[in-house]
C-alpha cells in the first residue's frame, strides 16, 4: 500500500563522532548498537492518518549494518487504528526507504511493545524516553574555547535515511529490555527532518 511521512528524527549510536558508517560503512569499533527515533509530524497509509505516531528503536548489529544479523528491539506509540500500518511500514511489508533496507539486516525482533515514548523535542538537545526501558539524550556541541554551543552537519545528497542531518553527541543512550541492552553515552548522534514514502524505492 502507499504511504509517505514526514517526521523529526533522533540517531545515537557507539561510534566516533560524525560515525564512519555513513562514509565507507564500517563502524568505528567494528560493530553497531544504535538507537533510532522518530516522531510523525504528518503522514498517512492507505487513507490511515498516521501523525502523531512515535517509534523508537534499538539494534545490535555484531558487524557493519549492511552485513546484517542485527537484533532489534521496538517501540511504538500509536493508536490502535495506525499499528497495523507502522508495523507494515517498519518491517517493509509494504516496502520503502529507509525501512526497506534497514529490515534486511536484522534478524531477530524483540517487540513491538506499543508503549508511551516521551519526546522532547529540541533538536540537538532532544530527549527520547520509554520510561525504565530506553533513553536517549542528545547533546549540542560547545566550543571549548568560547563555552558557546555551535552546529556541525552532515550532508548525504544520496543519504536513504536522512540527506541533511545536524551532528551532536550524547549524554545518555541507553536500552534495557527483554535481553537487547548496551550504554554508549558520549559517542555519535544525530538530528534531522526526514521525509520517507512507498515511492521512494530500492532500485530494481
Amino acid at each position: 500500500m502507499a504511504w509517505r511521512i514526514k517526521a523529526k528524527y533522533y540517531e545515537a549510536c557507539n561510534c566516533a563522532l560524525g560515525c564512519p558508517c555513513n562514509m565507507d560503512g564500517f563502524p568505528t569499533h567494528g560493530f553497531c548498537e544504535g538507537s533510532v527515533c522518530f516522531q510523525v509530524v504528518e503522514g498517512e497509509r492507505d487513507g490511515t492518518d498516521l501523525s502523531g505516531v512515535k517509534v523508537a528503536a534499538a539494534v545490535k548489529w555484531p558487524g557493519a549494518i549492511h552485513e546484517g544479523n542485527g537484533n532489534m528491539a521496538v517501540f511504538v506509540d500509536a493508536k490502535e487504528e495506525q499499528r497495523e500500518s507502522v508495523v507494515a511500514i517498519l518491517t517493509a511489508a509494504d516496502p520503502g526507504l529507509p525501512w526497506e533496507i534497514l529490515a534486511t539486516t536484522v534478524s531477530e525482533i524483540h517487540g513491538p511493545f506499543f508503549e508511551r515514548i516521551e519526546i522532547d523535542d529540541a533538536g540537538t538537545d532532544s530527549r527520547v524516553s520509554v520510561p525504565g526501558k530506553f533513553e536517549i539524550k542528545l547533546e549540542t556541541f560547545t566550543d571549548p574555547v568560547t563555552g558557546e554551543k555551535h552546529e556541525a552537519r552532515m550532508v548525504l545528497p544520496t543519504g536513504f535515511i536522512f540527506t541533511d542531518g545536524q551532528i551532536c553527541t550524547t549524554s545518555t543512550n541507553e536500552i534495557n529490555v527483554d535481553g537487547v541492552t548496551f550504554d554508549h553515552k558520549g559517542n555519535n548522534a544525530y538530528y534531522s527532518e526526514v521525509e520517507w514514502s512507498s515511492e521512494n524505492r530500492l532500485a530494481s
